[in-house]
């Protein structure tokens, strides 16, 4: 495998300082700032630091620090990229019209992979070192193996069909160990080989991990809420409601005040947050800078059919703005503001409040419609004013669950998969400027899947042109 192949000298260490250029070139050579993998493993210190570099890539603006998240929603039918004034960003992923040489197919994968490649060294090393107590070394085998299936879930939900519509269709390519130069390259692994492969990552960081209260590192919980989106995925009800209701167990809701307080730093209810600042990111490559109406490219507008899903006694309701100086045909977004400065931010990658939906969600599934109601009730007590408990049932149910959904998490990168998931029937309405409407035994739902990037087709010896993804 290509990434895995060039990168096989050394671990990257954030404390160095890493910068990535727009281009490929990244992938092609060993960087000359690494410590070699052989220096890194000899102290808990530098091992730690290793661990953070993961971190650091994780969070890189062409990966969860902006991009993922971005691509997820544009790609639904709740926001949309503004067509004009936005220099092109993400026009050809709100259109869902990208090629497999397109820098948004590209760059996801290769430092997803890069990622990977970094937890896998850590994984497979730090049983090994010297001077690191038993617990440090469950620490870091732990977090390790939560990265590389945080990695990995994203990349399959991009990059395959659902698991629920093929689980045996070719995925991505399971990269659980690490590779040097000479060795053969990974093939494409099925859906479900990967989902059990995340799996069995997230079961065993769950036996390693304590819980942490610094919300910027995957501790146990973290884990747990990790492992219910998985399951989720593969419509393991039971197991979904199980590691949901662990996550977000003696955890509150974040109250009014914090909830506008802009989503730009860890409250009460993150489980796990992605924290980027300027240093890390260019200035204009953050979520608040496409969201956010001022200081940045603020590209990122809500439809208006979607608007109109929120009552005035819905206290989300005022993330939405029409301002006539800056856009006097579409709504603003006020949901994830700057923090202090332009390029500064954190994103709150999993909160509380998605695990209960998820709790909800599998209950009604499973036919417990109390409990259902209970588990949605508890979201929408504390975001609408004097709002009454469901008393619906069956699908129903399901159905408003699917769309407190969207009104809880639009823009926190979900919204892409739960189309795919539940393989819903899409459609875009009122003032979107690309619309389609399909569904899912229609030849166009293969949008909904990203293609295999062309540089690891020509790369990898064991992917041919005939196994790209369907439709490309």
């Amino acid at each position: 495998m290509k990434i895995f192949k060039y990168l096989k000298s050394a671990v990257l260490v954030a404390i160095i300082g890493l910068s990535w250029s727009c281009n490929n070139d990244f992938l092609e050579t060993a960087p000359t700032d690494a410590l070699p993998s052989d220096d890194v493993f000899n102290s808990i210190v530098t091992a730690q630091s290793a661990l953070t570099g993961a971190y650091d890539q994780l969070s890189t603006y062409y990966f969860e620090g902006m991009w993922t998240t971005l691509m997820s929603d544009v790609m639904g039918e709740d926001v949309m990229i503004n067509s004009v004034d936005n220099w092109n960003w993400f026009v050809s992923v709100y259109q869902l019209n990208v090629l497999p040489t397109y820098t948004y197919v590209e760059n996801p994968w290769g430092v997803a992979y890069k990622v990977i490649f970094e937890a896998n060294k850590i994984i497979e090393n730090a049983s090994l070192i010297p001077d690191a107590t038993e617990e440090e070394k469950e620490k870091l085998e732990g977090e390790a193996k939560v990265i590389r299936a945080y990695s990995m879930l994203k990349l399959i939900q991009m990059y395959a069909p659902a698991y629920s519509a093929d689980k045996e269709v070719l995925g991505i390519l399971n990269a659980n160990k690490v590779i040097n130069y000479d060795d053969e390259d990974f093939p494409r692994a099925t859906v479900e080989e990967i989902y059990l492969q995340i799996e069995s990552d997230l079961l065993s960081a769950i036996d390693l991990l304590p819980q942490y209260t610094n919300k910027g590192f995957f501790d146990k919980r973290a884990a747990q809420a990790v492992l219910a989106r998985t399951y989720l995925d593969m419509e393991e009800w039971e197991k979904a409601r199980d590691m949901a209701t662990e996550a977000h167990k003696d955890m509150e809701l974040m109250t009014i005040n914090e909830m506008y307080s802009g989503f730009n730093y860890r409250n009460r209810e993150t489980i796990f947050t992605i924290a980027y600042t300027a240093d890390d990111n260019p200035i204009y490559m953050s979520l608040p800078s496409f969201y956010w109406p001022e200081a940045g490219y603020s590209s990122v507008r809500a439809n208006d059919e979607f608007v109109k899903m929120f009552t005035t006694s819905d206290y989300r309701s005022a993330f939405f703005l029409k301002e006539e100086q800056i856009d006097p045909d579409r709504y603003l977004i006020l949901k994830f503001a700057h923090n202090g400065s332009v390029g500064n931010a954190e994103r709150i990658s999993i909160r509380a409040s998605e695990m209960h939906l998820i709790e909800a969600e599998c209950e009604a599934e499973l036919g417990n419609y109390t409990d259902a109601r209970e588990a949605l009730y508890t979201v929408q007590s504390a975001r609408i004013a004097n709002v009454g408990k469901s008393t619906k049932s069956g699908q129903e149910l399901i159905d408003e669950i699917l769309i407190e959904r969207r009104k809880e998490l639009f823009g926190e990168g979900l919204r892409w998969n739960d189309i795919k998931r539940r393989q819903q029937h899409f459609k875009r309405e009122g003032d979107h400027w690309a619309r389609f409407d399909f569904g899912p035994e229609d030849e166009d739902y293969y949008r909904f899947t990203l293609p295999i990037p062309q540089s690891e087709i020509d790369t990898n010896s064991k992917i041919t042109d005939n196994e790209q993804n369907k439709g490309y």
